[in-house]
């Protein structure tokens, strides 16, 4: 996992929605990437906002119009549909570079992002995943026209934080949405199979469960840190003639490779769907 690179203690970072991925981000950050006196934090929902403010000692800067004139780096942990909303306000109190965004709305371009601006600022697109929430997302992030390596080194030290990130062309984007994006979702339902199937041959549901949970999280944890490839495991775990070959064969019937590839190809397009809309 890559790992932060020290507190920036010249820039203040605002943050623009603070639901689930804007409030993961910041109890990860404060403290550790900035100061939590140099974070301002602003949501429609001002509950949350005194909640997290309590919680980090970040501060609450009221309103859009606010935190940006506060603020060095504005992340905007926004949905795509609040996009054209929340933008035209960022604009129009943003000053000229030095300031600059990131965003996490998933299948809006940076080039759209760029649009809502008469003078374009650097902008860095991400797409992480709710795995932030244990340290252990993988985050993908890609520069826009204006932002430069000292921008995307900011971002990954902010994303870093919730686990590890990579950097990629922004063709790649929705993609990465469909795979990691939403993948936490379809190991939760893998995991919740398996768990039925082990309730189905006689286990106790929590202990089908933990047993489920943790065969998951140990087989990743092998293929991250061996580096191998997914079929050296698999193969390794495989007999001839035994339990593994007997389950694989009626996965393979069952189709589970194909419907798993399809659900990475519905997920994409439908990222694509949304930057368009």
């Amino acid at each position: 996992m890559n790992e932060p690179q020290g507190i920036i203690k010249n820039l203040r970072l605002g943050v623009i929605g603070v639901g689930k991925m804007g409030g993961i981000v910041v109890r990860s950050i404060a403290d550790v990437v900035f100061p939590a006196r140099q974070i301002w934090v602003t949501d429609l929902d001002s509950v949350l906002v005194a909640q997290l403010c309590d919680e980090k000692g970040i501060n609450d800067a009221g309103d859009i119009g606010s935190l940006v004139e506060k603020t060095d780096v504005i992340f905007c942990a926004v949905p795509p549909v609040a996009v054209p909303s929340i933008l035209p306000q960022v604009s129009e109190c943003l000053s000229t570079p030095p300031q600059w965004l990131i965003s996490i709305a998933a299948g809006v371009t940076t080039s759209t992002l760029e649009s809502y601006f008469d003078t374009t600022p650097p902008i860095v697109r991400v797409m992480p995943n709710i795995a932030a929430s244990v340290g252990a997302a993988v985050s993908v992030l890609t520069a826009g026209n204006q932002a430069n390596a000292e921008h995307l080194k900011i971002a990954q030290q902010i994303f870093n934080a919730c686990g590890t990130s990579l950097v990629m062309e922004e063709r790649h984007l929705d993609a990465v949405t469909g795979l990691s994006g939403s993948g936490p979702a379809y190991v939760a339902l893998i995991i919740e199979a398996l768990a039925d199937g082990g309730v189905h041959v006689g286990l106790p549901r929590t202990d089908a469960e933990q047993l489920a949970i943790h065969t998951v999280l140990g087989a990743a944890k092998m293929l991250a840190e061996t580096q191998e490839h997914p079929a050296v495991l698999k193969n390794r775990v495989t007999t001839p003639g035994g339990t593994t070959a007997a389950g694989l064969h009626a996965l393979e019937h069952g189709g589970l490779r194909a419907t798993l590839a399809e659900a990475v190809l519905a997920a994409t397009k439908r990222a694509k769907e949304l930057g368009n809309t």
